[in-house]
């Protein structure tokens, strides 16, 4: 086993699990986690493929309320990014939350999600990449952290329609560095295919249409961040983006 810090592999996820080592929050968010990533009609072909060929890292932060969780994550972050590109050509780090002790709203969860975003901002080593826009209502903007753009996924158990982005236990975040990305953008032929089966199995999957939100990096009328956490309804849209980022 290759165990490095605070992240896990599959075979040390399993190891942990034969032996008793898992806690159960732990054991219950990776299992429903894996469940839903071998189902064949899941949209998103590259995190099915991550979880299939072990080339997905795994991090267990704890309460998402508690600051040493969010220590935690910000240490986990930078740790996969240190090693991501050694890891497969494409590879995605999960993050799973300890589940709440009582039912919580959409509201609830979306705020937990951007303190993540925010308190990683804000204690970011490195400072915001060239390149990249400080201007959140940029179309080329996305997040960065330690110097690397990426592209983020909430989960939660509010997306009772939207099923494929519905995880039943407490917040989940997913990320993927853009460099893995680069190669099937919006205007290659290869990621306008990727997107059309992923928009086709979305269809077919989910309960509710695909969100208006949804739309190509560096498309003009499309803003990232707005896809990070999407609504449970069509009809809402996020107006602003939630925080002031810190460039420095």
């Amino acid at each position: 086993m290759t165990r490095a810090g605070l992240l896990f592999d599959q075979a040390e996820l399993q190891d942990a699990i034969e032996t008793g080592e898992l806690t159960a929050w732990k054991k219950q968010r990776y299992l429903a986690f894996r469940e839903t990533m071998r189902e064949s009609r899941y949209p998103c072909h590259f995190a099915v493929q991550a979880e299939r060929t072990d080339s997905a890292r795994y991090l267990f932060a704890g309460d998402a309320h508690d600051r040493d969780a969010l220590l935690k994550v910000r240490e986990g972050l930078r740790q996969y990014l240190e090693q991501y590109q050694s890891i497969a050509e494409r590879t995605t780090l999960v993050i799973f939350f300890e589940p709440p002790s009582e039912e919580q709203c959409e509201e609830e969860y979306r705020a937990q999600f951007w303190r993540v975003l925010e308190f990683l901002n804000n204690r970011d080593p490195e400072p915001w990449p060239r390149g990249v826009p400080e201007d959140p209502d940029d179309p080329e903007w996305e997040f960065c952290f330690s110097g690397e753009p990426m592209f983020i996924v909430g989960r939660a158990p509010f997306y009772t329609d939207r099923k494929s982005r519905y995880t039943p236990y407490g917040l989940e975040i997913t990320i993927q560095p853009r460099r893995i990305l680069d190669d099937i953008t919006g205007d290659t032929i290869e990621g306008q295919q990727a997107r059309s089966a992923i928009n086709d199995r979305l269809e077919e999957y989910d309960d509710v249409a695909p969100h208006p939100d949804i739309g190509d990096y560096n498309d003009p009328n499309s803003r990232e961040w707005k896809q990070y956490l999407l609504p449970a309804s069509n009809e809402e849209s996020l107006g602003e983006f939630p925080f002031e980022i810190d460039t420095e």
